[in-house]
């Protein structure tokens, strides 16, 4: 039953481990070839936040899906580029309708007042529609050389202990038939 439940638990490690490599480096191939574009996997972009604004809802280190949408209202917590083109992750306030044009006024929640500048539809991304903890500063390690190193390393180690588990195994069996037969 334990043998089981490790051989299950390696199994589903080695493959999240491959889904967040895979990701990853389609991500980064991503924003090599457009560094101007966010990354996005089957449209939705995967961010890591970088600042406390939003805090306790979303914290420094935590990973948000962003998808692009079309209706906002009030509280949704929206991804936008500002005008010194940095990306921003706010809770929309109000919505504000100056000469037919809707703009956005977001405020971080960590924050005492709104933000300065109206945001404009043009300038959003999309809502958040779901965080991960501490995620962000995981895969964060992972792009880097040694964070790397240990993902191409851990798929190996998880493939070797299982063929070597195997060949364990199959010693075993075939001492047993010889001891039997004896």
């Amino acid at each position: 039953m334990i043998k089981k439940f490790l051989t299950l638990s390696g199994n589903l490690l080695l493959l999240l481990v491959i889904v967040v490599l895979l990701a990853s480096l389609y991500s980064l191939i991503q924003s090599k070839r457009n560094p101007d574009d966010l990354p996005s996997i089957l449209g939705f972009n995967v961010l890591t936040v970088q600042s406390g604004s939003m805090e306790p809802s979303i914290k420094r280190g935590d990973l948000i899906i962003v998808r692009p949408s079309e209706n906002r209202k009030i509280n949704d917590v929206v991804t936008y580029r500002n005008k010194a083109g940095t990306l921003v992750t706010h809770r929309i306030v109000n919505i504000v309708s100056e000469e037919e044009t809707i703009f956005y006024q977001t405020k971080g929640d960590a924050n005492n007042v709104v933000d300065n500048d109206l945001v404009s539809m043009n300038q959003l991304i999309g809502t958040v529609i779901l965080k991960i903890p501490k995620l962000g500063t995981l895969l964060g390690f992972f792009r880097t050389f040694w964070g790397m190193t240990i993902l191409i390393l851990i798929p190996f180690l998880l493939i070797s202990i299982s063929i070597v588990q195997k060949m364990i195994a199959k010693e075993q069996v075939q001492e047993t038939t010889q001891n039997f037969r004896g």
